[in-house]
């Protein structure tokens, strides 16, 4: 009468219907817009647009029912794709327009762009949490301008105006800003003071590559997932199961396979109404409907982002992480169940489970905790008082219900309350350390600080602006220096003691680099940013026309020069390093001086054969002996010397052209 399956579904059901409470629980769905950079510097930072399939990775896994929409940006602000309700007929219109992501734009507006998909699309009246997403590679370059003073100054003044003005605004009516800088070049502090200031994630994915599995973690944030763990491509699946999704990375072109408990094999070319598949060249998501108990296998190399979500009566929940966490300060994790949005609070049952947190920075496995099951309230909980290291985390909350699993991954940075970093000003006045603070709520009369240079102590000046500088102006130079800092400082009236990377200062005249960078983590926000001038940036020169249609050729050209300028300064300098770019034309000098001595010694081994030559003659035939002048213009005699030389200047030009191209 009933399928094995549904029996099993049944009994644990009955199981759990007498432990649900009459509480529910219910999740909104996100609202997202995403922003994606198409100024003409993409072509350099995202060469093979990866920024396309990371687009799709985001509408692929989109909860249904949410709304959503993408633009573009660059000197204007242009819909790609309707903001709206997120169906199949959404998701099919956003794949066929995502094609149209490129980078042409001359200019890189961001001001605009986060006002245009914001306050302009409902007004501000909306105080729900809505998710922006800005996908970027560059600074804030809006000036057309042709002096390099006026540029600073137009592109400064949009820079104020977005943290002091819109920033703010944005955060009353409910935006959570995420920041994905796709470049080390980027304005850092401007992406991570707009992510910390709404409560959004900052990452920058130093290669392409890192695109996708940054957004990935942006998406578990505003969309969280119920998992079941992935371990050694295999998952388990049971009874109380109505479908699970499966998202594998790897690269382009690669075979993914699919297997159930019963051998079954599944590909992209079967043809089963349970199974849709989507390859996008990069990624795959496999969704199955009423899968199969029992424990399921996939083909393909393993990748640490891989991931199985779930569709189930029972949930697994947990307290949300914020975006950002502080060395020193300690975080409380729970995690309950639901059934049918009730929550599950008998004891008999939920004694029965296992949960534990698993903490870890990307491989690296930082930390593992049990959460036992509270006293006063049918949560598992556990409280972390430590993050050892700096930087991008995760944390997956796991439960063991012997006959299920459930897993929910937190995406967070770690970063310390204080950042140090070395300076050595350009003007060649001494150097100092600046300490910058990061915790919005750190005030500078709760700090204080032991700093010290190879032992000797060393006092920091409050300048103002949650800032303070270190002078190092009386250390010794001749020798090495390392820059200790203990940040000490109070949260509810317990002392907070944190040590933060070490700083070296080089000798004033030592090979090495003068300045080495402590490991701070990606996140480096600056709650309250002094006035950083953006970066002077080339001239450029406006085009009326679209921007889709227009090339960067102005912005390409000045980078040109630019290279041509620092290649032609550096001509003469000693070379240090066989990394030295002018190493290969060392090579290919030594290399034709090389075929030159070659060719003189076979002309004169040539001489000596013809001289030995004639002598015997000479002294067989009595005929007179050919001096060494006259063996030489015989050999040569069928040299023409304008020929010759006309290749030797031949190779100079080659050698000319070789020399251009490489400019």
């Amino acid at each position: 009468m009933f399928g094995r399956k549904t029996v099993q579904k049944l009994l644990v059901l009955v199981l759990i219907i007498g432990c649900l409470s009459i509480t529910k629980v219910f999740a909104a769905q996100p609202d997202v817009r995403l922003l994606v950079d198409i100024s003409g510097s993409m072509k350099r930072t995202d060469p093979n647009n990866l920024r396309i399939p990371a687009t799709n990775l985001l509408i692929d896994l989109l909860p249904a029912e949410s709304k959503a929409g993408i633009w573009t940006f660059g000197t204007y602000t242009n819909g790609l794709v309707p903001y709206g309700l997120v169906n199949e007929a959404w998701r099919n219109n956003a794949r066929n327009q995502a094609k149209k992501i490129n980078s042409t734009a001359l200019f890189t507006d961001i001001e605009n762009a986060i006002e245009r998909v914001s306050l302009n699309l409902d007004g501000g009246a909306n105080k729900s949490q809505k998710h922006l997403i800005l996908l970027s590679d560059g600074l804030v370059d809006i000036s057309e301008k042709n002096n390099a003073k006026g540029r600073e100054a137009e592109n400064q003044k949009s820079r104020d105006h977005l943290l002091r003005t819109l920033i703010p605004k944005l955060a009353k009516a409910g935006y959570i800003i995420h920041t994905l800088s796709l470049s080390d070049e980027a304005d850092h502090d401007l992406m991570a003071t707009m992510a910390q200031r709404t409560g959004g994630l900052h990452a920058i994915a130093y290669e392409a590559k890192d695109l996708m599995p940054l957004l990935l973690q942006i998406i578990n944030r505003l969309a969280p997932s119920e998992e079941v763990p992935l371990q050694d491509n295999r998952f388990l699946i049971d009874p109380t199961i109505d479908e699970f999704t499966l998202l594998a990375f790897h690269s382009e072109g690669a075979v993914v396979t699919l297997h159930d408990p019963k051998g079954v094999t599944f590909t992209r070319t079967s043809n089963d109404p349970k199974v849709r598949w989507h390859d996008n060249g990069r990624y795959t998501l496999v969704t199955v409907k009423s899968p199969l108990a029992g424990k399921w296998y996939i083909e393909t190399p393993e990748h640490p982002d891989n991931r199985v979500t779930v569709i189930s009566d029972i949930r697994l929940h947990s307290t949300s992480l914020p975006p950002t966490i502080y060395r020193g300060y300690p975080k409380t994790v729970e995690a309950w169940f639901t059934e049918e949005d009730r929550l599950i609070n008998r004891r008999e049952f939920l004694n029965l489970l296992t949960a534990k947190a698993t903490h870890q920075k990307g491989l690296e496995l930082l930390g593992s905790y049990a959460l036992p099951l509270a006293a006063d309230k049918p949560h598992y909980q556990v409280t972390l008082e430590n993050f050892p290291v700096l930087g991008e985390q995760t944390l997956k909350v796991e439960v063991d219900g012997h006959t299920f699993l459930r897993q929910i991954t937190h995406s967070f940075n770690v970063q310390d309350v204080v950042a140090a970093s070395l300076q050595l000003p350009d003007d060649g006045s001494s150097p100092r350390v600046i300490l910058r603070a990061q915790h919005p709520d750190l005030k500078p009369a709760d700090v204080s600080y032991l700093i010290s240079a190879n032992g000797r102590s060393l006092t920091a000046e409050y300048r103002g602006d949650g800032e303070w500088k270190v002078d190092l102006s009386s250390l010794d130079r001749s020798v090495e220096q390392t820059i200790k800092v203990l940040v000490q400082t109070r949260k509810n009236n317990t002392p907070v003691r944190i040590e933060l990377p070490e700083l070296t200062l080089a000798t004033k005249n030592g090979i090495k680099q003068l300045v080495q960078q402590p490991a701070i983590p990606t996140l480096v926000p600056n709650p309250v940013p002094q006035v950083i001038p953006a970066p002077v940036l080339p001239v450029v020169t406006p085009f009326a026309e679209s921007e889709i249609l227009v090339e960067p050729l102005a912005e390409e050209l000045a980078a040109t020069e630019e290279t041509l300028t620092q290649d032609e300064s550096s001509l003469f300098d000693p070379i240090e390093s066989w990394d030295d770019p002018r190493m290969p034309w060392i090579y290919i000098s030594l290399g034709v001086a090389n075929i030159v001595l070659f060719l003189v010694a076979f002309f004169m081994y040539r001489s000596f054969i013809n001289k030995r030559k004639a002598h015997q003659n000479a002294a067989n035939e009595d005929e007179p002996l050919l001096s060494l002048d006259d063996s030489l213009d015989d050999e040569l005699g069928g040299f023409d010397e304008s020929d010759d030389l006309d290749d030797l200047d031949g190779l100079d030009d080659n050698d000319d052209d070789f020399d251009d191209n490489k400019r």
